[in-house]
C-alpha cells in the first residue's frame, strides 16, 4: 500500500542516524541546519518510509533536497504528484536540487529536467599543511550584515540565505571600507562543516585573495568540526586547482540540476 505524508521535523529527525552525511551533504543539511523552514514530503510503502522529497522555500526558486532508501521500491510518479499539490508549486515552476548520478536518471527517465545538469563536485579538506599562513580577513560585524548582503547579490550567489550570515561566521576582506572579497559557510555544525558564498569582487580578481579566504575559512571550520567540506562546479577549474592546492579532495561528483513538477511529462 502506498501512502504519502506531510511530515514535520519533529518526526523525521528520527532518520539522522541513518544519514550518510558526506554521500548526502545537501539533504543532510535540511534535517539539521534548514529544519526551522523545511517541509518534509514523504512516501511509504506498507508503512515503511521509502523516499523523501525536502523542500524549502528561502530561495529565489523552489528549492528540493531528494532523499531515498537504499534497495528499497519508489514511487516516483505519485510522489511527484503528491508534492506538487501538497505545496501548492504552478507546473511549469522550474526547481532546484542536487543529485547522484542514479537518482540523475530516474529524474531524467520521466522527463523532469529542464536544460544541462551541471557536474558538481563535493570536496573535504584532507591536509592542513598546505593551508596558508594569512589573517587578512575580518569576521564580519551584524552591523555589516546589509553591505555583505548586497554584495554577495551583486556576485549572483545563488545558495546564499540570510539565516546562513546569521547563523555562522562570515569573514570579509576589505579595500579601505568597501569589501572585496568575502566568504563564510553554508553549513556549520560540530559534526561536519561546509564552506560557501566564497566570492571576490570583479576587478580584484587573480590577486589569490579567494584563496587566503578559503584556507582561513578552512582553519576555522577546523576548530568546529574535523570533517569540512565545499562544493564546487566541475567545469571551474582554476577553483578546483585553488582547493586541491589547500589540501581538499574530491569526494563526490553530483550534478546540479533545473527541473519541474510536471504532470504533463511524469506520465
Amino acid at each position: 500500500m502506498i501512502s504519502h505524508r506531510l511530515l514535520t521535523y519533529d518526526t523525521i529527525f528520527e532518520l539522522i542516524p541513518h544519514i550518510n552525511a558526506e554521500q548526502n551533504l545537501l539533504f543532510y543539511s535540511y534535517l539539521t541546519q534548514r529544519k526551522e523552514k523545511a517541509q518534509y514530503i514523504c512516501q511509504f510503502i506498507n508503512s515503511q518510509l521509502t523516499a523523501v522529497l525536502a523542500y524549502l522555500s528561502d530561495y529565489s526558486f523552489p528549492a528540493f533536497s531528494f532523499f531515498r532508501v537504499e534497495e528499497l521500491d519508489i514511487y516516483f510518479p505519485e510522489l511527484i504528484a503528491f508534492t506538487r499539490e501538497t505545496i501548492k508549486l504552478d507546473e511549469d515552476a522550474v526547481c532546484g536540487t542536487i543529485l547522484c548520478q542514479r537518482d540523475l536518471e530516474l529524474f531524467q527517465s520521466f522527463g523532469l529536467i529542464k536544460g544541462l545538469p551541471q557536474r558538481f563536485l563535493t570536496m573535504k579538506h584532507q591536509n592542513e599543511s598546505k593551508l596558508l599562513e594569512s589573517q587578512i580577513a575580518k569576521k564580519i560585524s551584524e552591523n555589516e550584515y546589509s553591505k555583505v548582503i548586497d554584495f554577495l547579490h551583486s556576485g549572483e550567489m545563488r545558495f546564499f540565505t540570510r539565516s546562513e550570515l546569521e547563523n555562522c561566521p562570515f569573514l570579509g576582506i576589505k579595500e579601505g571600507e568597501e569589501f572585496i572579497a568575502v566568504g563564510g559557510y553554508h553549513f556549520y555544525d560540530s559534526q561536519l562543516v561546509e564552506l560557501g558564498n566564497i566570492i571576490t569582487r570583479l576587478d580584484y580578481r587573480g590577486r589569490g585573495l579567494a584563496k587566503l579566504l578559503t584556507s582561513e575559512l578552512t582553519r576555522l571550520g577546523k576548530k568546529r568540526s574535523p570533517d569540512v567540506y565545499l562544493g564546487v562546479l566541475a567545469n571551474n577549474l582554476p577553483a578546483v586547482r585553488v582547493y586541491e592546492g589547500l589540501g581538499y579532495e574530491t569526494t563526490m561528483e553530483l550534478s546540479i540540476v533545473n527541473f519541474t513538477l510536471s504532470s504533463r511529462q511524469i506520465t
